[in-house]
């Protein structure tokens, strides 16, 4: 991991993402990008109005993220290769932009503080660049600290081809020495439930070598799931796969998500079904499903 993107506002949430990014960087004597996209105002053509730009707010902006630079560097007492970039645009096309640009390898994005598990887990800027980003997006809840990524849990309901996801998930577990579970969420409902034996199988097939686990939770116990094996089994990242037809957005718009009302420290990491820097033409992982 050579490069790490860190948009902020300025928040304090945007600061705590920020430390935890630094200590990343420092952890993996990576490269920072701090940046600040200064959203153009935008006024109804009919009006006929043309909204003036304040040019003095990106001098202003560029001050603050090199103090906020220099005071990271102070914080962790370490000489780290941060580059600051402000500009005016707008956020998620802007990002995906730097991250091409720059050759990004990870996102680090705050939260706002919420009262439930998923809204601690993504808010609005992050849940809407992470459907849209070109490389991995890590985000960091508002009181989340860095501490050594050890253990990744992944959750899927496995129903589509998951070659893509597992691969930059390896990967960056390798990066971290970290230990991978695999938690294949089901419907109660259905019949033919995808065995075990017949992930591993799969799985290894196309992954040989890989060190991992394997964990099933039923659909209609997701939160209690979730909640207990994130907790017993001590995991540092929650990651989940941003399909087209998202398992995480389907979960996230759920009446469920409203269950999940315990307090979190764990970030969430988020997976791009069409990563920049991965060939697309790799060998994926398909469920397979037992004939009736």
């Amino acid at each position: 991991m050579k490069t790490i993107l860190v948009p902020t506002d300025f928040s304090e949430n945007a600061h705590n993402a920020l430390r935890y990014a630094g200590a990343l960087a420092s952890r993996m004597n990576a490269r920072l990008i701090l940046a600040h996209i200064i959203h153009l105002p935008v006024a109804p053509v009919e009006s006929g109005m043309v909204i003036p730009v304040d040019l003095h707010l990106g001098e202003d902006f560029t001050e603050e993220l090199n103090t906020l630079a220099t005071d990271l560097r102070k914080e962790l007492n370490r000489e780290l290769d941060i580059e600051t970039i402000c500009q005016y645009g707008y956020l998620t096309g802007d990002l995906n932009t730097l991250v091409k640009t720059h050759q990004v390898d990870l996102v680090v994005m705050g939260t706002k503080g919420a009262t439930n598990f998923l809204d601690k887990l993504i808010g609005t800027n992050s849940s809407e660049f992470s459907k849209t980003a070109h490389c991995p997006v890590l985000i960091v809840p508002a009181v989340a600290q860095y501490k050594d990524i050890q253990h990744i849990a992944y959750a899927s309901d496995f129903e589509g081809e998951e070659g893509v996801f597992l691969r930059q998930l390896f990967a960056i577990a390798q990066l971290f020495h970290a230990q991978v579970s695999l938690i294949n969420v089901v419907d109660r409902q259905e019949l033919n439930l995808l065995s075990d034996t017949e992930m591993v199988e799969e799985v290894t097939t196309h992954f040989p070598g890989v060190v991992y686990s394997m964990a099933q939770i039923r659909i209609d116990d997701i939160v209690e799931g979730l909640h207990t094996f994130v907790a017993e089994n001590n995991a540092d990242l929650l990651a989940v796969s941003m399909h087209k037809r998202s398992f995480f957005d389907e979960l996230f718009h759920a009446s469920i998500s409203r269950k999940l009302i315990y307090h979190t420290t764990l970030p969430l990491l988020t997976l791009p079904e069409k990563p920049y820097q991965m060939p697309l033409d790799q060998p994926s992982v398909h469920a397979p499903r037992s004939s009736q």
